[in-house]
């Protein structure tokens, strides 16, 4: 193993930042932010502690539900480009989105336009690539790492994009390596040649892990938990907030709403969120459930 691939091993061992990236391609291991918890907790199952999360938020005005979509709305799928929304999930959506003490939001590393599209309901706020997408509204990039960012996608194309069971997503201000359907021998191959893509990089992209994807950005997208907290700073002070979520990308949210309800669905080990569920049919339910305490 060269140095430049020890470097690049370090940063995906390395712990997350503030804005959920994987340690900016850094060679040491980066503390966790300052305000956030320092030691991922053991998230309670949800249904066990309701009567914490009816007095969260049973005096408030408004609350706010913000939600991932893969593997929290919707179950993964090996092919996300063929996900749908069940019409029992948007009937849901469309009731919480309509209520006038609930400001709901989808929060994804998806385009915006994809959620709109797939979710098709009105009502709802669309947040679109960790933030960087939102009703329409696209943050802007320096002409330099626009260059560096499309040559970083040329260069992972022409490197990793046949190998099997590799799909590359070619995002705008951004994109995504898919290895859902690669060998773990691929998956390892396309990792290391990423990162050595990547690693020069550093001062103008990073990389965020997700489930089963790598996605390449430049450092203005802040983030999931940066697009949470702005969400929140546009509602009334005091607004309680609950956030759902099922991949390392929603690790930032948890962590920049500490004391809101942040919720991990599958995965229990290594979280900083309050809360669990098990899966997206849990999730509907606890959407359920809380359709009926905010009235």
């Amino acid at each position: 193993m060269n140095a430049m691939q020890k470097a690049a091993k370090l940063e995906f061992e390395a712990d997350e930042t503030t804005d959920g990236a994987i340690g900016r391609v850094r060679t040491h291991f980066i503390p966790p932010p300052a305000g956030g918890d320092r030691v991922a907790r053991s998230p309670r199952y949800i249904f066990r502690a309701w009567n914490e999360i009816q007095r969260h938020i049973r005096n408030a005005e408004l609350c706010a539900v913000l939600l991932d979509f893969d593997g929290t709305l919707v179950k993964l799928q090996r092919r996300p480009w063929e996900v749908r929304v069940p019409m029992r999930t948007k009937r849901l959506l469309e009731r919480l989105s309509r209520n006038p003490k609930l400001f709901v939001a989808i929060v994804s590393g998806r385009q915006y336009q994809d959620l709109r599209t797939r979710i098709a309901i009105e009502t709802l706020r669309y947040i679109g690539l960790h933030g960087a997408e939102e009703d329409g509204k696209t943050i802007t990039i320096g002409i330099d790492v626009g260059r560096i960012l499309s040559a970083a996608k040329l260069e992972t194309q022409k490197q990793i994009g046949s190998m099997r069971g590799i799909r590359i997503e070619d995002k705008g201000l951004s994109f995504a390596v898919h290895y859902r359907e690669a060998t773990s021998p691929v998956a390892s191959a396309a990792r290391s040649s990423l990162l050595q893509i990547v690693l020069p990089l550093h001062q103008s992209l990073k990389v965020f892990e997700g489930a089963m994807v790598w996605e390449v950005l430049p450092h203005e997208v802040q983030g999931k938990g940066a697009a949470a907290r702005a969400l929140l700073n546009t509602l009334p002070p005091g607004t309680p907030a609950i956030y759902l979520g099922d991949d390392q990308t929603d690790e930032s949210a948890f962590r920049s709403l500490s004391d809101e309800i942040t919720v991990r669905v599958g995965r229990t080990k290594g979280t900083h969120a309050k809360y669990y569920l098990r899966n997206s049919t849990d999730v509907l339910d606890f959407l359920s459930r809380l359709e009926t305490q905010i009235v």
